[in-house]
């Protein structure tokens, strides 16, 4: 099984009915989010964000880190 990156990761968390699917949502419609990278990626995409959306990015990014095998490089 291949690894996921984080935004496939989420493509895969839009059904799930809460907030990280929200956010998967509101992701997917982003031209310019990064196809793949480490958190520091990310971090840095998200510096300017609302406080509400960076919390829900960082609970995002916690749950996909856990994952087995997570694509972080």
């Amino acid at each position: 099984m291949a690894t996921l990156t984080f935004p496939e990761w989420l493509t895969e968390q839009q059904d799930r009915g809460d907030d990280v699917a929200d956010f998967a949502k509101e992701v997917s419609h982003l031209t310019d989010f990064p196809e793949s990278g480490g958190k520091a990626i990310y971090d840095g995409y998200f510096e300017t964000a609302l406080p509400a959306q960076r919390s829900v990015f960082e609970r995002a990014w916690g749950e996909f880190s856990a994952h087995p095998e997570p694509a972080v490089s």
